[in-house]
């Protein structure tokens, strides 16, 4: 699923570092960068990009949410 031109990836990325402003949020981000790297650091800066594209208000209207907090997901029963 795609919001707002986000991939799963990122969008998962956001949810997991989301505050209160778009500023806050990137700043998550953004300290976390030292700790990723390769694939991570592409989706992080990709991400970047797309939230500094939004406006505050889109970015409050905006629901990131974690593809395993989406309704049917979460942990599947294995036995």
């Amino acid at each position: 699923m795609v919001i707002l031109g986000f991939t799963v990836e990122e969008t998962n990325l956001v949810a997991i570092y989301r505050k209160e402003t778009k500023a806050a949020t990137l700043s998550g981000i953004i300290s976390a960068l030292p700790h990723m790297d390769g694939e991570m650091l592409r989706i992080a800066a990709s991400a970047g990009r797309k939230l500094n594209a939004l406006t505050e208000d889109e970015f409050s209207e905006t629901s990131f949410i974690a593809a395993d907090d989406r309704e049917g997901g979460g942990q599947v029963d294995m036995f």
